[in-house]
This record gives structure tokens, C-alpha cells and sequence, in this order.
């Protein structure tokens, strides 16, 4: 998965820069870009504050350079921006940490089988049950960054959000969410219903 991430990555940085640079806080292009772990991108300032950062990795992960010259938001027209870029940056970091605990479980998990304490050692057994809905917070966090991350395009660099906005009344999208609901709960509902059937029997 890490390796595919990467690769997205790089096909997010020739074909969506924009949402790259947001995803990273980057406002400035340069050459040895750094990795910021963390802070706050200010898009009225136009500058991460508080910025927690590793010289030129950024550059190395994107570029596979340490000095590679990285574009940022700045090169960008306001207009082409992503709209809100500090959720599209913290949601990745949800994204990318989530990701390196699962990495981190996984190796742990294999040594402690190793060890012949994988069965044993409890405080593992509290990080595999608290990881268990990881999986989902990351999938929607990555889903955020990309939803977010390409604004303000529909399709990047091809048709803006609100040239697509179809011109449906409020009571008809109501309506249609309404019965996505009703059927959503019909589905999910049996297939519980269904489960707790099955743990019944021994």
C-alpha cells in the first residue's frame, strides 16, 4: 500500500499539483522542499505557521531528488486553488498516519509471532482492537483529501464545481437522499439481522 501511495503521489503531482501542495502545506516553490510533519497552513497569510518540518524530504518523497524543485499554492491562482487547504492537509496526515500504524501492526504482529508472543503479550491486543476501525477513518480521510483536494474542479483543470451543480430543487435531492437512507438501513439492517443469526448458532 505504501508503495502504491507513492506512486499515486507522483501521478497527483504531474496531473493535480495544486492538491499536492495543499496536501503538503507548501505555499512556496523551491528546490529541497521540506517535509512538514505538522502545522497550520494560514491561507489568508499564505504560509504554514507553526510548522513542524524535515529539510529537503519533502523534495526526496515527491521528487525522488533532494533537491527537486516542488511547485506551491503561490504558483496557483487564488481561484485555482483548493478551497479549504488546512482540511485537505490534516486529513492527509490522518490519512498517512493511520497508514504507518497498519504498516507498524503488521511488523509487530510477525515479530511477536517470531517470538512465539503473539498470543501473550496483551497491551498488542489493545493496539490491534483500537486499530480495528482504522481502516475506515483512513478511507475516508484519503477520500476527503482527493474530494476537497481537487476543488474547485469537478474534473481538475476541466470544469469547475459550480459549472456542474445540476439544477435540482432542494425537495427533489431531499427526496433521493431520503430513499438512499431507507434503503441503506433495509440492507444494512438485514444483513446484521443476519449476522446475529449466525452468532447464535455454536
Amino acid at each position: 500500500q505504501a508503495v502504491v501511495g507513492d506512486f499515486h503521489g507522483l501521478n497527483s503531482l504531474e496531473h493535480q499539483p495544486a492538491k499536492v501542495a495543499a496536501m503538503e502545506g507548501h505555499f512556496e516553490t523551491r528546490a529541497g522542499q521540506p517535509l512538514i510533519l505538522f502545522g497550520w497552513p494560514d491561507m489568508a497569510r499564505e504560509e504554514t505557521r507553526h510548522a513542524i518540518e524535515i529539510p529537503k524530504l519533502g523534495s526526496l518523497i515527491l521528487g525522488h531528488d533532494f533537491n527537486a524543485t516542488i511547485r506551491g499554492l503561490k504558483d496557483f491562482p487564488r481561484e485555482q486553488r483548493p478551497t479549504n487547504v488546512p482540511l485537505v492537509f490534516w486529513s492527509f496526515r490522518i490519512m498517512v498516519g493511520l497508514g504507518l500504524l497498519m504498516i507498524a501492526l503488521g511488523v509487530a504482529s510477525l515479530a511477536l509471532r517470531l517470538l512465539g508472543r503473539l498470543y501473550s503479550l496483551r497491551p498488542f491486543h489493545w493496539w490491534a482492537l483500537l486499530m480495528a476501525p482504522s481502516g475506515m477513518v483512513a478511507v475516508t480521510a484519503g477520500w476527503i483529501v482527493t474530494e476537497a483536494g481537487r476543488q474547485p474542479y469537478t474534473v481538475y483543470g476541466l470544469l469547475r464545481t459550480a459549472d456542474s451543480v445540476s439544477p435540482i430543487a432542494a425537495p427533489a435531492v431531499a427526496a433521493s437522499l431520503a430513499a438512499f437512507i431507507v434503503v441503506y438501513f433495509i440492507v444494512f439492517g438485514a444483513g446484521i439481522w443476519y449476522l446475529i443469526h449466525l452468532f447464535r448458532k455454536p
